[in-house]
This record gives C-alpha cells, sequence and structure tokens, in this order.
C-alpha cells in the first residue's frame, strides 16, 4: 500500500466518521451553514492524526521520537480546540476510534525512513486540510482558529523535515490545493 493511498484510506475513514450508524442529532444540533459539518471533519482528521503520531513514534529514537510526541500532544490540543468550536455551535464532534482501525489504514512502517515519510505525508495533509478549510468556515473564530493551527502543522512538518535530513522548507510554501 502506497502511503498516499493509506493517507486516502485514513480519510475516508475521517469521512465515515463523521456520520452512518449513529444517533440521530439532537434537535438543538448547529444550524446548516454553520461550519459544524467542516469543523467536525477536521476533528475526525486530527483523531487520525494522533493514532498515527502514536504509530510514527514507535519507530524513532532520541530527538526524533521526544518531537514526535510533542507533536502528538499538540495534535491532540488542536483536536479539542476544534471540537470546542463544534460544541459551541450547539454539536456534538466525533469521538476517536480505537488505534488498530486507524492502524488498519496506515502504510507499511519498517523503519525511522518510513516513519518520517508518512509523517511527512500526514502533516503535508493536516496543513492542506486548514488551509482549505478558510475558504469555506464561516466565523471569524473559527476562521482564526484554522490559521492558527495551520501555521503550527506547518511548523510540525518542517520539523519532520529536519529530521529526515532535508531543509525545513525544501519549496518556497505549502499551498491549499491538492
Amino acid at each position: 500500500m502506497t502511503r498516499r493511498g493509506a493517507l486516502g484510506g485514513v480519510a475516508a475513514l475521517v469521512l465515515a466518521s463523521c456520520g452512518g450508524g449513529d444517533a440521530p442529532p439532537p434537535s438543538n444540533r448547529p444550524q446548516a451553514g454553520s461550519g459544524a459539518g467542516l469543523l467536525n471533519s477536521l476533528v475526525a482528521l486530527e483523531n487520525a492524526a494522533v493514532a498515527a503520531w502514536a504509530a510514527i513514534a514507535e519507530l524513532l529514537h532520541g530527538d526524533a521520537l521526544r518531537y514526535a510526541r510533542a507533536i502528538r500532544e499538540r495534535e491532540i490540543a488542536h483536536m479539542e480546540q476544534v471540537a470546542e468550536l463544534v460544541r459551541a455551535l450547539g454539536g456534538t464532534p466525533p469521538e476517536g476510534r480505537p488505534a488498530e482501525e486507524y492502524a488498519r489504514l496506515f502504510p507499511r512502517l519498517d523503519d525511522r525512513a518510513d516513519a518520517l515519510h508518512f509523517a511527512r505525508d500526514l502533516e503535508e495533509r493536516l496543513v492542506r486540510a486548514y488551509l482549505d478549510a478558510l475558504h469555506s468556515l464561516p466565523r471569524e473564530d473559527q476562521r482564526s482558529a484554522a490559521a492558527r493551527i495551520a501555521a503550527e502543522e506547518a511548523e510540525d512538518l518542517a520539523v519532520v523535515h529536519v529530521l529526515g535530513g532535508e531543509p525545513a522548507a525544501p519549496q518556497p510554501f505549502v499551498t491549499g490545493t491538492l
């Protein structure tokens, strides 16, 4: 399985976790166009990222392991921040799935190089997700949170590049396009 295919599988799991088989929403659910659906997708993506960073950390040592743990903690904080935005709209953010469910969709990670490659792909996807969300989120507080988190994800991506022996920013910038 390719890393791109694995991330596509993670994205599919994220979308699947946003509905289907769940209890009907409460009557005080968020208004259409409030951004709750997109925010819930970001929460689900962050839940997958938390599981991914746990898997990545298993193959790292020393400073790389320390950074992986710190990035995982930051992903948890991002998930909590976005979940709070959903709650502020009267919504219920999606719960994370068991790590084993996410792990089935991850690429095979045999060594440090595989782990860092997966980490780079993951962080690029997170940066793009938040930059893309900026165009669709209707409220200023939502866009502000997405911009702040996108910047932090870009910092994490730079760390991954350096850990892999690459320049922190091998390209002039990361865009919100695929």
